[in-house]
């Protein structure tokens, strides 16, 4: 039996939507099982996004094509060596320190437990013995090493991606023009979308540069230990709304108090504390603007489902990923209700829209409700 679906297919809206939502579920499942995959791609895609200012400034000065495309990639690979220094410099020292920082906890273990104990609470003689096991810790640090070297072997699958983005983002645009034709509504709307998409991937990484640079001069000043890796940790993890500069603080404030004490420990909280609020609630909103962002529960609902199907890629992609399904539903007359949805409702075309279906709707009800009565 075969079923053609279109106007003359006598599917109710039920069965249609039941239709699409499996259609959704399916190709949900495909990315999730081929993460591996797709996140070396939309890493690249996302470095590229950063990347295209500088290029189209290249080819603006009159640098060819080709040489402005390895010049790019060049300074990037340069930017993901640096980091990559930082990261395993940062584990080396981490590994000589250890045993200071794991008998300054164990230390802090005991007064903690003789508190306990003056206060009637007695945990037992072996309750706090596996929190600062050497051991431990050392296959710990070893793992993370060797984590490091695995996105070392990433980042150069990302710079082979990124060669081949960046080529083609200066020849595409002409193609789509000769193939679909000078006016096509395609090419204007895609390079809208990803205009859009390039300017808040700019800013945010302005902004998140801003971030770790405030927080490693913060930490240098303070004299903790690793302040270039803590700056790098919290350039990184700004990408994570909301989290993560809670993720970033954690490690950073730990190390302090073991160096040091509770003192220097919420200096150091204060000075992440600070900054996340200045550049985060203040100069975020002003520079990205309404029309990119996106509310709350958005937000959190992005972060649970990008990073369940991307896992960690999905985690810094999350935001990028539903502002650019935003814009691409704001172009929409049937979907802009919905992108209104998501964030602030923006005066202009899109808003019209929204009022407009708002209003079709309203007389629909209205004629429907008169024709009951």
């Amino acid at each position: 039996m075969t079923v053609t679906l279109g106007s003359g297919a006598g599917l109710d809206r039920v069965t249609r939507v039941a239709f699409v939502a499996a259609c959704v579920a399916i190709v949900i499942a495909g990315v999730r099982s081929a993460s591996s995959i797709i996140s070396p791609f939309l890493l690249a895609a996302f470095v590229a996004g950063v990347s295209l200012p500088m290029l189209d400034w290249l080819r603006r000065l009159g640098a060819r094509t080709a040489l402005a495309v390895v010049a790019v990639v060049l300074l990037n690979a340069a930017v993901l060596s640096f980091f990559g220094w930082i990261v395993l410099e940062s584990f080396t020292e981490l590994r000589l320190a250890l045993p200071s920082y794991v008998e300054r906890w164990q230390v802090l273990e005991a007064a903690m437990r003789i508190r306990l104990v003056a206060l009637g609470v007695d945990p037992g003689p072996n309750y706090y013995d596996t929190l600062a096991q050497p051991g431990r810790l050392l296959e710990l640090a070893t793992a993370a090493a060797r984590n490091v070297t695995s996105v070392l072997s990433l980042s150069l699958l990302i710079l082979l991606y990124l060669v081949f983005m960046l080529a083609e983002s200066v020849a595409f645009p002409d193609k789509w023009r000769t193939v679909f034709g000078q006016h096509s509504q395609g090419i204007s709307g895609a390079t809208t979308v990803l205009k859009q998409l390039q300017r808040y991937l700019v800013l945010k990484t302005a902004i998140s540069l801003a971030t770790g640079t405030a927080i490693g001069i913060g930490a240098s000043l303070l004299g903790v230990d690793f302040a270039l890796f803590w700056g790098f940790l919290a350039f990184v993890l700004n990408y994570i709304p909301s989290i993560g500069s809670f993720i970033a603080a954690v490690p950073a404030v730990l190390i302090a108090l073991l160096q040091f004490g509770p003192g220097r420990a919420l200096g150091l909280a204060a000075v992440y504390l600070g900054v996340n609020v200045v550049l985060g609630n203040f100069a975020d909103p002003i520079l990205v603007g309404r029309q990119l962002r996106l509310s709350p529960i958005v937000v959190l609902m992005s972060l649970v489902f990008w990073g369940w199907t991307l896992g960690i890629t999905g985690l810094f992609l999350a935001v990028p990923l539903t502002i650019a399904l935003r814009i691409v539903m704001q172009g929409s007359d049937s979907l802009s209700r919905y992108a209104a949805l998501m964030g602030p409702i923006d005066n202009g075309p899109a808003l019209d829209r929204v009022r407009q279906w708002s209003g079709q709707y309203t007389a629909v009800g209205s004629r429907d409700t008169s024709a009951e009565r």
